[in-house]
């Protein structure tokens, strides 16, 4: 399961978590696999197309998004975007893709929509990740496995789940958007002491934005705790995962450039707005001594995104391996 590119940050004016939304990867927010992906908040998964964002489906009105971008949030989200349901985000429609990924969905730039945008050799848009498969459906096609263990026959698809009962008791509510197992779809699925449903992760957290924080406090991107607000590194000194202070965010983070990243060389790049050390957030970033794994998916160099990458005796691609 791939769930949207996790660049959500908090809201208000004295920093970009204010502003755009809580994190996150993936991503590339973060799911526990490296992932941020773009997210929505409760209101319902949003899919951007060329006109924007049309928030479709199925939460209460308690839990209904607040508007998350001003003019202050627009430049804290920078270089991505800043959507005003969804906060930071890769993209807001269509034009802002390019490449193989040309379609905006839910904030983050993706291969296809539906099964019409594949081609022939790979005619399954999985509804999990958004790239083109071969089908599970017919014989010698995709093998179901992993997150992804469903054949749903109709589509062609490999997918989490088809109903509730499919999913884990640690997961248990089906998203019928993407198939995935999840602990909620709306806040009102989540227990006091983590009581707000993450859409980008189908987690229940502390909070998404620092408004969920009492005074003194804000959001943290990753884990979406509520922890001491900073305005420098040495504030940060007793926190050895975040040492550095985003002072336009007043949170402890990995880091903010390249630089704080020098520590952790196998994974040399910061991720913004995440402020994260990872491996890669483009395929340039893999170099010769990725060999093997030139492609940049959730972070991490791997050997293949789809299976236009696995030309040979290997002609598909299996969680970023050619098989």
């Amino acid at each position: 399961m791939r769930v949207r590119l996790a660049l959500i940050l908090g809201l208000g004016t004295i920093s970009w978590i204010a502003a755009c939304g809580g994190s996150d990867g993936t991503g590339s927010v973060d799911t526990g696999d490296g992932g941020g992906e773009a997210s929505t908040l409760d209101a319902s998964h949003a899919d951007s197309g060329n006109n924007g964002t049309d928030s479709g489906g199925g939460a209460d009105a308690a839990d209904a998004a607040p508007a998350l971008c001003s003019a202050a949030g627009n430049a804290a989200c920078a270089p991505v975007k800043c959507d005003p349901t969804l906060g930071c985000v890769q993209c807001t429609s269509d034009p802002d893709c390019t490449g193989a990924n040309k379609f905006c969905i839910a904030g983050s730039c993706e291969a296809c929509r539906s099964n019409p945008d594949c081609g022939v050799a790979a005619p399954v848009c999985a509804p999990g990740d958004h790239r083109c498969h071969v089908s599970c459906s017919i014989e010698g096609g995709l093998t179901c496995s992993g997150d992804t263990p469903i054949c749903d026959t109709a589509s062609g698809a490999c997918v989490g789940c088809q109903t509730s009962a499919n999913c884990p008791v640690d997961r248990p509510i089906c998203d019928p958007a993407t198939k995935s197992c999840g602990a909620c779809l709306k806040s009102s699925d989540c227990a006091v002491a983590r009581p707000l449903c993450l859409l980008s992760a189908l987690s229940c957290v502390e909070c998404i934005t620092s408004a969920d924080c009492a005074a003194g406090k804000t959001c943290e991107p990753d884990a979406h705790r509520c922890v001491n607000a900073c305005t420098n590194n040495t504030q940060c000194a007793g926190t050895p995962a975040t040492p550095v202070c985003n002072t336009a965010a007043s949170v402890c983070v990995q880091c903010v450039g390249k630089v704080d990243c020098a520590g952790t060389p196998a994974t040399p790049i910061c991720a913004l707005p995440r402020d994260r050390c990872v491996q890669c957030v483009q395929n340039t970033d893999c170099t010769a001594a990725d060999a093997g794994t030139p492609i940049c998916d959730n972070d991490k160099c791997v050997q293949c995104k789809d299976n236009k990458d696995c030309p040979g005796l290997n002609p598909k691609c299996n969680n970023g391996t050619c098989q």
